[in-house]
């Protein structure tokens, strides 16, 4: 920006002086070829001054559609730039420029018309972002002189944990838990005998009370009370909350078509810990205390994934145990875990 700056400046310096230099040799040696020279320069000069009549304030740029993406992925933005009347003098050259993350947009001689484009932008961080600011900046035909003005764009933009492929290492912690506790394990107590159907095991046959009764009898086992699985991400204040944060996210996008399993979010700067949408994500924050509002669940079992083990966290697995089977694990327990499948 300095750079181009300096350079407009060069030229309008060495343009102005060139002219007086002109207008200087026009009085001194008063002739005919000096002064039709000094006639031509200023026709140039104000046909240049002409088009920067154009007013920035006639044109719009608006965005009307709601996107989201995730941390650290370019998002393509459509937008339009019109004027409500078209133009009698164009611009030369009108630009459009966003903050820090935006690459800038042109357009040559532009008359008003509606023209839609696409701006690629690099998301700094999550979160929610309803609005950004962008210049629109106009020249003169030779790039001395330039006017600008600056503008807001409304635009919904959710910008969610960045995805981790790695996070696919940790699909175990569920698939296995979700067999365990969802679908039951038979245990070796005898819920009741009854008569044989087509399909049972036959290893659960019992053939020697079968042989008294002159029919097939079957065993059939009392099986281990079934547990809901939920998936808990506790959002505690630590400098590895964020990485945390997207490695869960990254596990509930792998499972959420294939597992019945109930996710939670505790955090702060969200409605209520059960919802888990993309708006959820994105405005979560690390809490000091522990918001109110925080269900306890019964019935369960429950993984919680925490940052790090703080006294906070430890006090409520110590609560859940008593009407549940928890598991708690920290951001190093899962980098553990990865490092262990990825070395298998």
């Amino acid at each position: 920006m300095h750079r181009h700056l300096a350079s407009r400046l060069i030229r309008l310096f060495v343009s102005v002086l060139a002219y007086l230099v002109l207008l200087a040799y026009c009085f001194i040696f008063n002739n005919d070829a000096g002064w039709s020279l000094w006639f031509l320069l200023t026709l140039i000069l104000l046909f240049d001054l002409l088009s920067l009549i154009p007013s920035l304030k006639k044109v719009h740029v608006a965005s009307e559609e709601s996107l989201h993406s995730e941390e650290g992925t370019t998002i393509t933005l459509p937008i339009e730039i019109f004027c409500y009347r078209p133009l009698f003098f164009p611009f030369v050259e009108l630009s459009l420029s966003f903050d820090s993350g935006f690459h800038q947009q042109s357009l040559s001689f532009y008359r008003g018309a509606a023209i839609r484009t696409q701006v690629q932008w690099l998301p700094p961080k999550r979160g929610i972002y309803e609005s950004f600011s962008a210049t629109l900046r106009s020249r003169d035909l030779f790039g001395l002189l330039e006017k600008k003005r600056r503008l807001t764009i409304q635009q919904s933009l959710l910008v969610l944990p960045a995805y981790r492929t790695e996070a696919t290492a940790l699909l175990p912690l569920i698939t296995e838990q979700a067999q365990r506790y969802t679908y039951g394990e038979p245990t070796f107590s005898i819920k009741q005998f009854r008569a044989y159907r087509p399909g049972d095991s036959l290893k659960q046959i019992d053939w020697k009370l079968s042989g008294k009764q002159q029919e097939l009898v079957y065993r059939e086992h009392e099986n281990q009370q079934t547990q809901p699985l939920a998936l808990v991400f506790w959002g505690e204040t630590d400098e590895a909350f964020e990485p945390t944060l997207a490695l869960f996210y990254s596990l509930q996008q792998l499972i959420q078509k294939h597992h019945a399993v109930q996710t939670l979010l505790f955090g702060a700067a969200i409605d209520s810990p059960y919802h888990t949408d993309a708006a959820a994500y994105a405005q979560i924050t690390p809490f000091d205390q522990l918001p109110a509002g925080i269900p306890l669940l019964t019935g369960r079992h429950v993984l919680v994934i925490a940052p790090a083990m703080t006294d906070q966290v430890q006090a409520y697995m110590a609560q859940l145990q008593q009407h549940n089977s928890c598991q708690l694990l920290s951001y190093a327990d899962l980098l553990g875990f990865i490092a262990e499948e990825d070395g298998q």
